[in-house]
Parts: structure tokens; sequence; C-alpha cells
């Protein structure tokens, strides 16, 4: 894929420069090409996704903890707009406001 992705840079800057259409035609060979690649990546993963979700579906454990975990609300607090309008990330200064 390295190989493709530098071709299609080379195959790029010569077209620029020379505007023929047979660099043109190897530029779009070697797109298809990673097209291609990418495509039959993707399926790939997507097919492993599908493995995992079907051997996972009605057992509890790491997975089922992480997506329950996930969708807990958040309970903390990372910034808050003091009454001045500055913002703050101090946690100090976060429950000195809380505590108002």
């Amino acid at each position: 894929m390295a190989e493709l992705y530098k071709s299609i840079a080379t195959l790029e800057q010569q077209h620029k420069r020379t505007q023929l259409m047979e660099t043109y035609g190897e530029l779009m060979q070697a797109r298809r090409q990673l097209r291609d690649l990418l495509t039959k990546r993707h399926l790939r993963s997507l097919q492993q996704s599908k493995v995992f979700f079907y051997a996972h579906a009605n057992k509890g454990g790491r997975y089922l903890a992480r997506l329950l975990k996930g969708n807990a609300p958040r309970k903390q607090f990372r910034n808050l707009r003091l009454p001045s309008g500055a913002t703050t990330a101090f946690p100090d200064l976060i429950a000195e406001e809380f505590s108002r």
C-alpha cells in the first residue's frame, strides 16, 4: 500500500508537469488499485466485526461491561465557566464554585 501511495504521488507530479494522457491513465490505474485494496481491507474488517459480535452476542463479559460503561453519563466536570466569564480546569476552583 505504501508503494501505491508513493507511485500515485509521483504520477500526480508527472501529470502536473506533462499533462499527458498516458500518465493520467497510469495514475487512474494506480488509484483504482488502491481503492480496490482499501475496499478489500474494509470488507475483511467488517467480516471480523460481524464474527466478533456473533460470538459475543448473548454472553456477559468485558465487552458487555464496556458497552454499558460507555452509555453512562459523565459525572465529572472538566471545565467550568466562572461568574467572571473566564473558564477554569483546576479542580480546586471547580469545587469552590460548586460549594458556593
